[in-house]
């Protein structure tokens, strides 16, 4: 064992967007995630665990303040089974900040609190039993998990993460994420409940099979823009069954940004919108346009910050 850990991972924006889970939290079809990061890796989660008297069960502190909500306790709960499956008695202090992360940061929280733990406490996990203790606090932390581009399978009888392809493979594909400040933001247990509530719901779940088929064949072709044009289109699909039964993510200046892109594509710049819950706009593009779509974007009044693919999580101290 050693006595202090920290560890970083990296948020997350759907490819397949996440939409309705089952009351076990299991999502109710599969799903895909592109782990994210600006160019200097410092958009990130970083986790402290250090090792403590027994005595004193689990601390859990969130930028040094006492973590509260159930998404928290859901957390606590989570490691105490992971100490409880490993038979392993001891206390621990956690602290878990985020640096520039201006969407959700459950995905990454998790991934880096598990890798941790698995570093610390010396249980030698492999990735895939990782991701399994952190989806016990968030139902898409497999994506922060593996890194790279990822899918969670859910229609076997075991729910497990299959990695598509790594940070490496992925380098055609560039991403600039323009941020809104606005108060609050949807919450992912508001959007799993609304939009199952939609009739067209079922069309949807029927629907994903064949997105998802499109993207991995698109991947293993290197034929990025379809994978782009797959993920924009399903992503959109969500926004709109939320949107008609009256739960809003875009909201206007939001919707002007994606208008905006798609305006850019009318003019011939593969650049697509992808979105989750969060108030941003993830606009991903090829390389060789990179430059001409940050060019763009600026022109028509945005703020766009520079962000590629990342890689899985990584221990950067171990003492």
């Amino acid at each position: 064992m050693k006595n202090e850990v920290v560890s970083v991972a990296y948020p997350t924006i759907p490819i397949v967007f996440l939409g309705g889970i089952r009351p076990d939290r299991r999502p109710i079809y599969n799903t895909m995630g592109l782990a994210v990061t600006d160019l200097e890796e410092n958009v990130r989660t970083e986790t402290a665990i250090t090792l403590a008297d027994k005595k004193n069960g689990i601390k859990f502190s969130l930028g040094g303040k006492p973590a509260e909500g159930k998404r928290n306790e859901d957390t606590i709960n989570s490691v105490k089974s992971f100490l409880k499956d490993k038979k392993l008695d001891v206390g621990l202090e956690i602290d878990s900040a985020n640096y520039n992360i201006k969407g959700g940061s459950s995905d990454s929280g998790l991934a880096a609190l598990f890798s941790g733990l698995n570093e610390l406490l010396g249980t030698k996990m492999k990735t895939a039993e990782i991701a399994g203790y952190a989806m016990r606090g968030s139902e898409s932390a497999i994506r922060s998990v593996y890194g790279g581009l990822s899918k969670i399978v859910v229609d076997e009888p075991e729910m497990h993460g299959v990695a598509i392809a790594s940070s490496k493979d992925l380098d055609a594909i560039r991403i600039f994420t323009v941020y809104f400040d606005y108060p609050g933001r949807i919450t992912a247990d508001e959007i799993h409940a609304a939009i199952v509530t939609h009739p067209w719901y079922k069309h949807r779940v029927d629907r994903i099979p064949f997105w998802i088929k499109g993207i991995e064949d698109a991947i293993k072709k290197k034929d990025f823009v379809t994978v782009l044009k797959n993920a924009e289109e399903n992503i959109r699909n969500a926004h709109y069954l939320l949107e008609d039964v009256g739960l809003r993510v875009r909201r206007k200046k939001i919707m002007d940004c994606w208008i905006d892109v798609e305006e850019m594509r009318a003019a011939g710049l593969h650049a697509y919108c992808l979105q989750g819950g969060g108030n941003l706009v993830s606009i991903a593009c090829l390389k060789e346009q990179a430059d001409k779509v940050y060019s763009e974007l600026v022109g028509r009044g945005w703020s766009p910050l520079k962000y590629k693919v990342a890689g899985g999580p990584k221990v950067i101290r171990s003492d």
